[in-house]
């Protein structure tokens, strides 16, 4: 077989590459670490990997809006599959700075700072919170600064590969952290699972939002459960937005098939994100 081709939000030791290894574990495969996210899409884009991994969404923090805004508006290539994953993030330190008590910054991405948000504002309400384009860039960051006062918000792959100490773990504010990764690429996928996911973007006629109301009914009779819907502003004035939607469709496929095309039918702007195999 082989060998596959995957860009991922890097550097090395983020929850997407951990992501990538649930995915694609079985197979043989070469890592590219992009340094953003913007990055990372751009690079499936122009069919720069075989595959590419990016957040799309968090049970604390919510959507990724830069993954989101740029598959509604500027990307065409597919969503092939999907991967949930359980979130605990650990409170990092340079072994020189273990034993401070007073600390001045605190690095992570922008959702992980909102996943503790609770423990960072109980336990180090003065620390200055200092966002990054993934957690392991922030245990980097802290294992090249061995002489600063500095903290960071990572995973234990990080912690293990910059070498460094755990000051608190499991510091997000709800247990059931969850993470959901989404592969984007022009090949299909095939994943361990029997599950089925599909995502849409729609835009409805005149902007009338009741029509949501009329999607949703058509749904409902081919027995699809939304799983997500989100509006997007369209960038074109006030009031005027998509609508991206995911969709269960385990052995639904057919359904969903006419579903989309009665949307087109009553005069919906429809574009099928995809659907691909969810773990």
């Amino acid at each position: 077989m082989d060998k596959i081709t995957i860009g991922y939000l890097g550097p090395a030791g983020t929850f997407t590459e951990v992501a990538v290894k649930e995915l694609f574990g079985h197979r043989s495969f070469s890592l590219q670490a992009f340094s953003t996210i913007e990055e990372c899409m751009e690079a499936a884009q122009k069919k720069l990997m075989d595959y590419t991994v990016v957040p799309i969404e968090n049970s604390i923090g919510g959507s990724v809006s830069t993954t989101l805004d740029r598959l509604i508006h500027e990307l065409e290539v597919p969503i092939q599959g999907e991967v949930h994953l359980p979130i605990h993030q650990q409170l990092l330190v340079h072994p020189k700075q273990k034993n401070r008590e007073n600390y001045t910054h605190v690095f992570s991405h922008p959702q992980a700072l909102k996943q503790c948000s609770d423990f960072l504002s109980k336990e180090y309400p003065g620390v200055k919170q200092q966002t990054m384009n993934s957690t392991a860039e922030a245990a980097r960051v802290i294992s090249e600064n061995p002489d600063k006062p500095w903290l960071a918000i990572a995973n234990s792959v990080a912690r293990n590969f910059y070498k460094l100490e755990i000051k608190k773990e499991n510091i997000e504010t709800f247990s059931t952290n969850m993470t959901r990764f989404v592969v984007l690429s022009y090949l299909p996928l095939e994943i361990d699972t029997k599950r089925k996911k599909a995502s849409i973007i729609v835009s409805f006629p005149q902007h009338d939002l009741m029509i949501l109301h009329d999607l949703l009914s058509l749904a409902q009779i081919f027995r699809l459960k939304p799983t997500k819907i989100e509006s997007a502003p369209m960038k074109t004035g006030m009031g005027e937005y998509f609508f991206f939607i995911d969709f269960e469709i385990t052995n639904k496929e057919e359904g969903f098939k006419e579903m989309c095309r009665l949307i087109e039918q009553i005069g919906c702007n429809l574009r099928i994100l995809g659907c691909y195999p969810s773990k």
